[in-house]
């Protein structure tokens, strides 16, 4: 039944295979070495990650678990020569969210909006637009940022933020310069004293969850931000109002390109106020052009016709020793020849003394006693005067003028110098030359900045009057007194007389250059008068300079009337009176909407109750500072009539006293009453400031926390 078969046949692989592949164990130990070589390629992988690359990955680790916050500082405050501030850090609060966090979209932005009183419609909205991070809301008020941080929501941040607020808005802009969004300083005493006003920012070391949730890391103590410095400055906001009130109204009259004003206390070189029209809003200064930006009081350049002729009076008295009322000038009936060219005076004059020269302004006749000067006597007198060089006033980008020198004189250049022209000065070196007459003959280096106070109320630095030369002898001084002011009495000044008040100057009327012709243009002129009051003793010096007038061109009728009425309104009262009944004052533009609650957080309360006052709104003060850090109703809120403005300055813990009987105020300043009054405790309502004239409770009153303390205060 079976079929007889052969013998097996191996097989031919096994045949040809070395005899190690034919046993299990062999095949076992292929696969264990190939493991192990696995093993081995994992093992110094992970040491090359864990010992080589070990920094590498612990930074990549620590970026997702530690996140460095930083702590903005506090840039200084600027304030005028009495306190009041021109510009402050003003504290808000930024809300984001980091959309990819959040559980519930919708949910959080009801939250939210309960708080910011925002449609939650809004928020969501808002969210949309990134899922890794979405600003939601900015200028948060400190109340509802303590509200929000209480609903403490995943992946909501609150970023606490400082932006720079000018209480003046364009009142001296271009003086105190202004910050960017990221209060990055751009200009005026900002950048000049950047360094003081910026502080030191600080930082912090937070742990980070997958969530966002952030928690302070204690293995990194955390570096405090140290704030600003603060300015005091010599401008007197008062002044700097009515340079700029009476300035606009001159340049709009005479339908100007624009017009500048400077005014210097010439004992000490104070720059008191620095206006320039038309100006810009630094706390919107994206809304203006660029050209508003320029403090052309000291950037920008004119040739300054007959004010300038000062330099040859004081050549006349000091080098020359001319007798000015004998020496006789034959003005040629108003009509000059002079290198090709006609030169003419306003008037057609004969003869006139040297005096009467300068006191009506004959170009003819001062070109004829030019023919005295040695060039290079009256390159050093312009010199000395500050010509042709900066003045070095505390302000950036200032201009130095244009001075030539005596080896690049033509014949005539002398003559034409003489008048004002071929020469090119700024409004603040011709006040700064000005300020040299009135004071006796020293030329004083102009500043803006008194002192600069840190956090502890220490002065780090401190301008004091300097002294950069003598020009002319005092008794020279004394003569060109005479000489300007008998130019206002009796020449062409006499639209700057104010009644009452000895005024001394002078007019200047410039024909402009006109590029495109290569000549001096018929129709464009710059109109100026310089000068100082009272002459028995100076006390301002004063510019007025109105560009490219055309109604009307001549100093005489631009810009002497302007003088006048600013030496008028600025001298007329004693100042205290003036800066609390002045209209000045009530012109300026209140720094919030009148429907809505202004910004006053991070302010003085000094400022902030004068502000309150000028609105004539109700407010109490909660706490013994002097430094608001808090408000009710938040900034920019509804504005109701019924509902006083709360303020909350910063306090101090201080023991109640033994005994709880109202003190005596009446009769002490306001900081003395409240120094007084910070021992109880208890909120007080201020009206006015000043000094106490009534106080409610009476002294010898109980007191308890309940009372409500008001105080009434008018200047002293």
């Amino acid at each position: 039944m079976f079929r007889k078969t052969g013998k097996l046949k191996k097989n031919k692989r096994s045949q040809n295979a070395p005899p190690f592949y034919d046993e299990p164990q062999n095949r076992l130990y292929i696969l264990g070495g190939f493991w192990a070589l696995c093993f081995l390629a994992i093992l110094l992988k992970l040491l090359f990650v864990q010992v080589v690359e070990h920094g590498h990955y612990e930074a990549i680790a620590k970026s997702h678990l530690e996140q460095r916050r930083e702590l903005p500082a506090q840039r200084g405050s600027i304030s005028d020569r009495n306190g009041d501030l021109l510009a402050v850090d003003l504290i808000h609060y930024s809300l984001a969210v980091k959309p990819s966090l959040l559980s519930d979209r919708q949910k959080v932005a009801e939250a939210l909006g309960k708080v910011l009183q925002v449609a939650p419609a809004k928020l969501v909205k808002r969210m949309k637009g990134n899922a890794n991070f979405a600003y939601l809301e900015h200028r948060i008020s400190h109340e509802k940022a303590e509200a929000l941080r209480k609903l403490n929501l995943d992946g909501v941040i609150l970023e606490k933020k400082f932006s720079r607020y000018y209480p003046y808005k364009t009142s001296g802009a271009q003086t105190i310069g202004y910050c960017d969004y990221d209060n990055a300083a751009k200009g005026g005493l900002e950048l000049e004293y950047d360094k003081y006003l910026k502080g030191t920012s600080g930082w912090s070391v937070y742990l980070q969850d997958a969530l966002g949730n952030q928690f302070p890391n204690l293995d990194f103590p955390t570096s405090y931000p140290v704030n600003g410095m603060n300015l005091e400055t010599t401008i007197d906001m008062f002044y700097q109002s009515v340079l700029e009130d009476e300035l606009e109204k001159a340049v709009r009259t005479h339908k100007a390109n624009n017009g500048s004003a400077v005014l210097l206390d010439p004992r000490t070189g104070e720059v008191l106020g620095m206006a320039n029209y038309p100006g810009f809003d630094p706390n919107r200064y994206n809304d203006f052009d660029l050209a508003n930006y320029r403090n052309r009081a000291m950037t920008d350049l004119y040739e300054p016709g007959s004010t300038f002729k000062m330099v040859a009076l004081a050549l006349c008295i000091e080098e020359l020793n001319l007798n000015m009322n004998k020496e006789l000038v034959y003005c040629e009936n108003g009509k000059y020849a002079l290198a090709q060219k006609v030169v003419r005076d306003h008037e057609d004059f004969g003869y006139l003394s040297a005096r009467g020269v300068f006191e009506n302004s004959s170009n003819i006749g001062v070109i004829k006693l030019s023919k005295k000067f040695k060039p290079p006597i009256f390159y050093r007198y312009a010199r000395d005067f500050g010509f042709g060089q900066q003045t070095g006033v505390d302000l950036p980008a200032e201009a130095s003028g244009i001075l030539g020198r005596p080896a690049d004189y033509s014949r005539y250049s002398v003559a034409y110098m003489s008048i004002g022209y071929e020469v090119a000065v700024s409004p603040l070196q011709v006040a700064s030359a000005y300020a040299a007459v009135a004071n006796g003959g020293k030329l004083m280096k102009p500043y803006v900045v008194k002192r600069v106070i840190d956090d502890n109320g220490r002065v780090q630095l401190e301008n004091q009057p300097q002294v950069i030369r003598q020009v002319v002898s005092a008794e020279t001084a004394a003569r060109m007194k005479e000489i300007l002011k008998g130019v206002v009495e009796n020449g062409t000044g006499q639209n700057a007389q104010v009644s009452g008040v000895a005024i001394a100057g002078k007019t200047g009327t410039a024909q402009k250059f006109d590029r495109s012709t290569h000549s001096y243009s018929t129709s464009q002129h710059v109109g100026s008068f310089a000068g100082f009051f009272p002459v028995e003793s100076p006390k301002f010096v004063l510019l007025v300079m109105i560009n490219n007038p055309r109604n009307g061109y001549y100093g005489s009728q631009v810009a002497a009337p302007a003088f006048s009425n600013i030496a008028q309104r600025i001298i007329g009262l004693p100042v205290t009176v003036k800066r609390e009944q002045s209209p000045e004052m009530a012109r300026l533009e209140l720094p919030a909407l009148d429907n809505f609650v202004m910004p006053l957080e991070g302010m003085k309360l000094k400022s902030a109750e004068k502000l309150l006052k000028e609105r004539k709104l109700t407010y109490q003060v909660v706490g013994n500072g002097s430094l608001i850090y808090r408000q009710e109703p938040a900034p920019y809120s509804p504005l109701k009539a019924t509902e006083p403005i709360r303020l909350y300055t910063e306090t101090r813990e201080v023991s109640s006293p033994g005994n709880n009987v109202m003190p005596k105020l009446v009769g002490l300043t306001l900081k003395e009453a409240l120094q007084v009054m910070s021992q109880w405790n208890i909120n007080v309502e201020i009206e006015g400031t000043g000094v106490v004239v009534e106080q409610r409770p009476s002294a010898g009153k109980n007191l308890s926390k309940e009372n409500k303390i008001k105080l009434v205060c008018n200047p002293a």
